[in-house]
């Protein structure tokens, strides 16, 4: 077993704990996941199962979201083995509650108050819907339906567990597919790994209802890794807009802070603690997408210059143009700082190379300034680049 504490052999007499290495990388996972449980706390979120197979598979997922304080409505069609267990869940706290309908009862206005009240009284409604059509534009249809219904209710987002749930467009895998690449794979149907009638479906039931569509592998974890992380686990439907590049601000601690953790994780940037971050926050600028931070810069002073530092993109959101359009902005403020220029490290050959297209150039870090080498830890194998600023 693997514990956060453990006795220092070494040490003689009264013993003391000595923290775990892992306790802080831990301890970031654990405030990511209350950091989300907070942010989606009193929300409903609707899930559409193809198989009872696939809703039992997460419920151990939906279980967590429940101790969240995320509301629930299940859309499913259900054996008895499923219907067993849930009743065995029911006397242990739980409040699921079955609900037998046809998929044209999901867009009566009876039928919906009648879910209402069953989520006003604290149960976890699962929808037990006849046995999905085969044909797929039937099937869809009734997809349709469960999306009509729960932003009927409410819902904030719809999720479709399946069997495919990574989008790939032109052999990439898209995990949040811009308006631009979702009209390319529509027109370009052979360049993209979902059927074109079920990502038609997704585009034009997202436009419709602007409701945040997730399709999501139903295996154990996949809910949870879309939910309760910053990566995600699945494709999300969703509007990109407002796009908006803004100074960082006290509240966007936690979510800078998770953002960060897997390029800290993977050993390629440094890790900052909460009273750090705090200490620097008006250094840093942030992207946000529908109010939700997806990139991150800083600007951090030496002399008569800047490093550009903790350039990071949340995965799902990379390649769009965002972290050049950061750039960008962090290069004018330089300018408009009036300083000699910005330099930039990294021991990501890909991030190098990023730079080197943003009109950075290759330098030795002997060149930097004086007041940034006597901190820095010159064992580490980062190349560093320049961007020399034009005085007007």
């Amino acid at each position: 077993m693997d514990l956060p504490y453990q006795r220092n052999p070494n040490r003689t007499g009264a013993s003391r704990p000595t923290v775990d290495n892992n306790i802080d990388s831990r301890m970031l996972s654990a405030l990511e996941l209350l950091h989300y449980s907070e942010r989606f706390s009193g929300q409903l979120f609707a899930f559409c199962f193809n198989s009872s197979d696939d809703c039992e598979d997460l419920l151990t997922d939906l279980r967590v979201l429940h101790a969240a304080s995320i509301r629930q409505v299940l859309f499913c069609t259900a054996d008895n083995t499923l219907i067993k267990k849930l009743d065995l869940w029911n006397r242990t706290g739980h409040r699921f509650l079955i609900l037998e309908a046809h998929s044209t009862e999901l867009e009566s206005a009876s039928f919906i108050g009648r879910i209402q009240r069953s989520l006003s009284s604290g149960h976890l409604p699962l929808i037990v819907l006849p046995s999905f059509p085969r044909p797929i534009e039937e099937q869809l249809q009734t997809k349709s339906q469960v999306v009509h219904c729960a932003v009927a209710l409410g819902a904030t987002k719809v999720f479709f567990p399946g069997q495919r749930a990574n989008l790939e467009i032109s052999g990439r895998t898209v995990s949040c597919p811009s308006t631009k690449q979702l009209e390319r794979a529509l027109a370009h149907p052979e360049e993209t790994n979902f059927p074109i009638e079920e990502l038609r479906f997704f585009v034009e039931q997202q436009r419709l209802h602007e409701v945040e569509l997730v399709k999501v592998e139903a295996k154990r974890g996949g809910i949870f890794g879309e939910v309760f992380t910053h990566s995600g686990s699945g494709t999300l439907f969703t509007n990109e807009f407002p796009n908006i590049l803004r100074p960082a601000q006290e509240s966007d601690v936690m979510d800078i802070l998770a953002i960060m953790q897997p390029y800290v994780r993977k050993g390629t940037m440094k890790a900052m603690t909460e009273d750090e971050l705090l200490t620097s926050i008006h250094s840093f600028t942030v992207f946000t997408v529908n109010e939700q931070i997806v990139a991150l810069a800083a600007l951090i002073e030496y002399e008569d210059c800047y490093e550009l530092a903790k350039l990071c993109t949340l995965p799902r959101y990379q390649a769009r143009g965002r972290a050049r359009n950061l750039v960008i902005r962090l290069q004018e403020q330089g300018q408009l700082a009036g300083k000699r220029g910005l330099f930039a490290l990294t021991v990501s050959e890909n991030v190098g190379e990023f730079f080197l297209q943003m009109g950075f150039q290759s330098c030795p870090r002997e060149s930097l300034p004086q007041s940034w080498q006597k901190n820095y830890d010159f064992a580490r194998p980062s190349q560093s680049y320049w961007y020399p600023i034009s005085r007007l």
